[in-house]
């Protein structure tokens, strides 16, 4: 059994601290929370917001999966009516996966959500608390490979 360093202790409050802020106003919670929709499943339709209809080898890659994890993800999130799958206009034996309008109104309210929540965290500092804040993120990116390319 090994034991857990201060470090992992002090990253898990760290974690703990921020999902409580995420979660303070839940009794504000839109509807479409009430679809129980896995990370999984959320990310497949911001894929597809981002990058538009895809076939479903095109999916399975984004997501790392085989095509038919891949499939029962599009299913589970075609049975909610935020996707939909039909064939390509210049070969119809492909079949493309594209969002509905209410995949795209979920993915413009979820995003819109996040920036509301996240301003509201970042309103909470004093401007020099904000700099600071901003640079750290700055070092988390850079040290994660997320930064400019």
């Amino acid at each position: 059994m090994s034991e857990v360093s201060d470090r992992e202790v002090r990253v898990q409050a760290v974690i703990e601290s921020m999902g409580r802020m995420w979660t303070k106003d839940a009794h504000g919670t839109p509807d479409w929370v009430a679809q129980e929709l896995t990370f999984s499943q959320m990310r497949l339709l911001f894929l597809l917001s981002e990058n538009g209809p895809a076939p479903m080898s095109r999916i399975a890659e984004w997501l790392g999966v085989g095509l038919p994890t891949a499939s029962g993800s599009v299913e589970r999130v075609e049975r909610h009516g935020l996707v939909e799958r039909r064939h390509r206009l210049d070969d119809r034996r492909i079949v493309e996966c594209a969002l509905t309008d209410s995949g795209r109104h979920l993915v413009e309210e979820v995003s819109g959500m996040r920036t509301r929540v996240i301003t509201q965290m970042l309103d909470a500092l004093n401007d020099e608390e904000l700099g600071q804040m901003a640079h750290l993120i700055d070092v988390v990116m850079d040290r994660t490979g997320c930064g400019p390319e």
